[in-house]
């Protein structure tokens, strides 16, 4: 069964331009993991806003997501720190569409 990852960043401001350019960098190694279907990266509008980043992606299941998330994960957080942004990751199912 499809899952839909919803991944929101909170990055420091004067980290955004480096955030948004090592996630385009990063995007070519998502979308090869076996399980991708696609994905939207999504900045907020309003400067204020505690989650400045979405990340929204579809995968065929729960496992081929974790596969990939396996391989990604250190490098990732490891970016992420270095930054000082923070990420909260959730997987979700579709109740229904409208």
């Amino acid at each position: 069964m499809p899952v839909t990852l919803i991944n929101v960043f909170s990055v420091p401001k004067a980290k955004e331009d480096e955030f948004v350019k090592w996630w385009q960098d990063i995007k070519g190694d998502i979308t090869k993991q076996e399980g991708f279907i696609s994905g939207k990266f999504h900045k907020s509008i309003k400067p204020e806003s505690r989650f400045n980043f979405i990340n929204v992606a579809l995968w065929e299941n729960e496992e081929l997501y974790w596969k990939a998330f396996e391989k990604s994960a250190a490098p990732a957080k490891a970016k992420l720190a270095e930054m000082d942004a923070e990420q909260t990751p959730a997987l979700y199912h579709v109740v229904f569409e409208y």
